[in-house]
């Protein structure tokens, strides 16, 4: 086979087959992937196509594992690599091998453009998180939990100069006073809270 009718297959094929996971293709991008890597296998060297299919096979149910169980990406780059192992070897040809390996490498980047014009597997919108972290949704922030200090009573439990520990119902937070020594065992009551600063001041509880 022409070594650039050999790349452009590989290329379209890996593309094809970027799209098919990537993207609600219906299937018919893995289908034609899958055709055009079975004519690209069958079409070299006679002698290797068993190593070529074998290879090309565990690296596409490499894939699907990762894609259905895993989804750690970690079998997905070993059955990519097998995959362009399987694609290189049957060629016997250092210049057609590394023609393939490039074009299989540039078809799998190029494959990433499907995501601009189809639509998303729903697979991919599981693993990112699309809710938006609202109070609505159960969320709540650092800054909002320690806003509910404002106006707490308790105690420093080291010497605020200007900050130290305090405790409040029996936790314990790091707080500041306002340039101010606040002796430790001293009765406190927090005045603000900015983010996770909380300043405190001496209170008499008299």
């Amino acid at each position: 086979m022409d070594p650039w009718l050999a790349g452009l297959m590989v290329f379209l094929a890996g593309m094809l087959l970027v799209t098919e996971f990537l993207v609600q293709a219906r299937g018919l991008a893995g289908i034609g992937g899958a055709a055009l890597l079975s004519v690209y296998a069958i079409s070299q060297t006679p002698g290797l196509h068993g190593w070529s299919v074998g290879l090309l096979l565990i690296g596409v149910l490499l894939l699907l594992l990762d894609g259905k169980l895993i989804q750690d990406g970690t079998l997905s780059a070993l059955g990519l690599i097998l995959m362009l192992v399987g694609l290189v070897l049957p060629t016997g040809d250092f210049l057609t091998g590394s023609l393939v390996a490039v074009m299989w490498i540039l078809g799998l980047f190029s494959g990433l453009f499907s995501l601009k014009i189809l639509p998303r597997r729903k697979l991919w919108d599981r693993l990112v998180l699309k809710q938006s972290l609202t109070s609505d949704t159960g969320y709540r922030s650092v800054n909002e939990q320690t806003l509910e200090l404002v106006g707490r009573k308790g105690r420093a439990v080291s010497h605020l100069r200007p900050s130290g520990t305090i405790e409040l119902d029996g936790e314990r937070y790091s707080g500041i006073s306002d340039g101010v020594w606040i002796e430790k065992g001293t009765p406190i009551r927090v005045v603000s809270v900015d983010g996770t600063r909380i300043l405190v001041e001496a209170h008499n509880d008299a």
